[in-house]
């Protein structure tokens, strides 16, 4: 029902001019990455912070926070580090790669996919009226000024990313498999190879169909398969759920830091402030909080008193192993067309590959339906020579997604609430990034 509401309102938003956009995409409390809100920072000496969220973002905030000086606490419902979102990701560091869900494209061709049975986009959130706002906000966004502004924005912010993710990875004992790999992405129509193909930079090498396949001889695609390919060398790969381990074990390590976890988090205000939260019959009081919760972001913040526009698009992969040494993937591949990515992953000495795909607004149900499990494992079947009686690790999150695709960062209407939510398929990302942000809001030098 609500699709079908969806694609009926698809006129009005392509027609109408461009005005007032951030209100009309239901965005008018958003301003670039923060909240339009007055500044709540507390005092920085003795300054304690609770983190909401044991996943990669709440994580890397955590650790930039306490690196800094500060007494943090680490809230989450899981018993481990990086439980959910972060556990099973399509593993790539994508830094050129930040465009957004909503576009001019996607406006086009939304009607197709919200009716296609087993397509790359599924939408059945039943009746709720949250999506309802999400959808009509995302329409909006779909504006070519918007998506201008989103790509720019998010550009800086995943340059910011990687610079402190490296600087991370050098000063840390983290094994995660992170390295350069490289990352092609694969087209198969004609339409859409050439629009990639003028938008390509000069760090970027456009491929045909024989160069893409000479360039990563794992793929087993026939070149007829293809239009062509665009490859960045600088793109990274790393295994999400192995850095949260690792970076939840050095976090472990420092007295400054402490953990209340497998407890759901309760906001506690008072006089209108955030000065608490009720987390397994515990009270945790702090100077700030920062709501790093992903996809559960919204309903703690609607507890609060605020709504934020977060709602949750649930993605699966399957981690698996090369059937021989020569099947291998090298570089991290993305079938643009079918919205399936690859990428090359190392456990132990032994040589994985990540394969993650399909997103689907189905509320907050986290079930594996095998049928979006089984699209995942076609798309490996059509592409790759795995070994396919190994363990194959299937795994359903669900990714905290803006209407724009941009991450939510900055001091919230609810004084002592800070926001680093809404990163979408992009917070591993992103991580990094949002979390220097977080820092530099909370503990400015």
């Amino acid at each position: 029902m609500q699709q079908r509401m969806l694609i009926a309102l698809l006129p009005a938003f392509m027609k109408t001019p461009r005005q007032s956009t951030r209100k009309r995409a239901g965005l008018d409390h958003v301003a670039a990455n923060a909240l339009d809100a007055p500044a709540s920072r507390p005092h920085v000496a003795g300054m304690d912070i609770c983190i909401l969220g044991a996943g990669v973002v709440g994580l890397t905030t955590a650790w930039m926070l306490a690196e800094a000086g500060a007494n943090v606490t680490i809230v989450d419902r899981q018993t481990g580090p990086g439980q959910e979102a972060s556990r099973g990701n399509g593993a790539q560091l994508s830094y050129h790669f930040v465009a957004p869900l909503a576009s001019p494209d996607t406006l086009r061709h939304l009607p197709g996919l919200l009716l296609q049975r087993d397509g790359p986009l599924r939408v059945r959130p039943g009746w709720d009226p949250g999506f309802l706002r999400w959808g009509l906000g995302f329409l909006a966004a779909c504006r070519p000024s918007v998506v201008r502004d989103t790509v720019a924005s998010q550009l800086a912010l995943a340059a910011l990313s990687r610079a402190e993710m490296e600087g991370l990875a050098a000063r840390l004992p983290l094994r995660f498999g992170f390295r350069r790999a490289g990352k092609l992405v694969a087209y198969r129509g004609a339409g859409s190879f050439a629009a990639a193909r003028r938008g390509a930079d000069a760090d970027q090498q456009v491929m045909t169909p024989d160069e893409c396949l000479a360039l990563e001889p794992a793929l087993r695609l026939p070149a007829a398969a293809l239009s062509g390919g665009v490859y960045t060398a600088s793109e990274q790969v790393g295994d999400c759920g192995a850095f949260c381990d690792g970076l939840a074990a050095q976090l472990r390590a420092r007295n400054s830091v402490a953990w209340h976890m497998g407890a759901t988090a309760a906001p506690v205000l008072r006089d209108g402030r955030m000065v608490a939260v009720q987390a397994g019959g515990v009270e945790i009081g702090a100077d700030a909080f920062v709501l790093a919760l992903g996809a559960g972001a919204a309903a703690f913040a609607r507890q609060a008193g605020l709504r934020l526009p977060v709602y949750p698009m649930k993605g699966y992969s399957l981690t698996l192993r090369p059937r021989i040494p020569a099947s291998a993937l090298r570089h991290s591949v993305t079938d643009a067309d079918r919205k399936v990515v690859f990428a090359p992953l190392e456990r132990d000495g032994a040589a994985l590959i990540r394969v993650a795909g399909v997103a689907d607004m189905v509320g907050h149900d986290r079930r594996l339906d095998p049928a979006r499990l089984g699209a995942v494992r076609r798309a490996a079947e059509d592409a790759l020579d795995v070994d396919w009686t190994a363990e194959q690790e299937p795994w359903a999150g669900l990714r905290p997604a803006t209407p724009t695709s941009r991450p939510i960062v900055g001091w919230s209407r609810v004084p002592g609430l800070f926001l680093n939510t809404g990163h979408g398929a992009l917070g591993w990302t992103l991580a990094c990034g949002t979390a220097r942000l977080t820092r530099d809001a909370l503990l400015p030098v």
